[in-house]
């Protein structure tokens, strides 16, 4: 492996680094083992403008100007709002209030959420099959030769940049602050770096990988940046297919497999 360049480590600090990958590999695998994590999710549901039936969910629901609705339709087993039953036709969100509510059905927890102007119900169940056969997240083997450090082009201004998702209908627009040159196995490769005060983010696709991953930089990017590919982590819509995680920024290509950091789950 051959970067623009190396950080040049010595022992110690290939031992603190690979400490630091293994802390965050711990705690990666416990976030996607919770009950009602990324692999609990079973089913995003568009709404419509017409009631509608969702296959295992009581009642009718749809979607207005207004908000989120449901009609519970004569279900003998309607869906809670805030922990009480719905026994009518009801009003259970307008994100212009601020926050979804509680909404649940049995175990299961009834996301409502709003992306790009299209209102949807998620459901997460803590007995999903995802979890069930859930045996940690895949990974590589931490290498030291896949920490590069690279040259980082800022922007002089921000570019605002319209990316998509995992979802066909959703965009999203995301900032792109610059970008880095790296040599990855020999072969140059440049990678948008998107964020700004919030943190910095570098999406990639790679052979491989069928869907992309992502890297969250330690600190705002300098001159000399550093990339380490062992900490390159799965989005959640790597492990479902319920999500709506934005893609990488066009471009953000490698040409070889980057053989370190989450192994494709799939």
């Amino acid at each position: 492996m051959d970067g623009a360049y190396h950080s040049s480590m010595d022992a110690s600090t290939v031992a603190g680094q690979q400490q630091r990958w293994q802390e965050w590999r711990e705690q990666r695998d416990d976030q996607f083992g919770q009950p009602y994590g990324w692999l609990s999710l079973t089913a995003l549901h568009w709404l419509e403008d017409e009631p509608t039936s969702l296959e295992d969910l009581p009642g009718l629901w749809w979607a207005d100007d207004r908000g989120v609705h449901v009609d519970p339709a004569g279900a003998a087993d309607p869906v809670l709002l805030e922990g009480e039953p719905v026994t009518e036709p009801t009003l259970l969100w307008n994100p212009a209030d601020g926050e979804a509510p509680s909404v649940s059905h049995h175990e299961r927890r009834l996301e409502l959420i709003l992306r790009d102007g299209f209102l949807a119900v998620r459901v997460r169940d803590p007995h999903s099959p995802g979890l069930r056969s859930y045996a940690g997240v895949p990974a590589f083997d931490y290498d030291p030769a896949w920490r590069l450090t690279g040259a980082y082009r800022p922007y002089a201004d921000n570019q605002e940049l319209v990316i998509g998702s995992a979802a066909a209908r959703v965009s999203f627009s995301t900032q792109v602050t610059g970008e880095v040159d790296l040599l990855v196995g020999g072969e140059p490769s440049t990678l948008k770096v998107t964020g700004g005060d919030d943190g910095w983010l570098i999406s990639f696709r790679d052979p491989g990988n069928s869907k992309f991953r992502w890297i969250v930089l330690d600190e705002e990017p300098a001159e000399e940046l550093v990339v380490d590919f062992n900490f390159a982590a799965n989005p959640p819509c790597a492990f479902s297919d319920f999500g709506t995680c934005p893609l990488p920024p066009a471009g953000n290509v490698l040409g070889v497999p980057v053989l370190a950091g989450e192994r494709d789950p799939r």
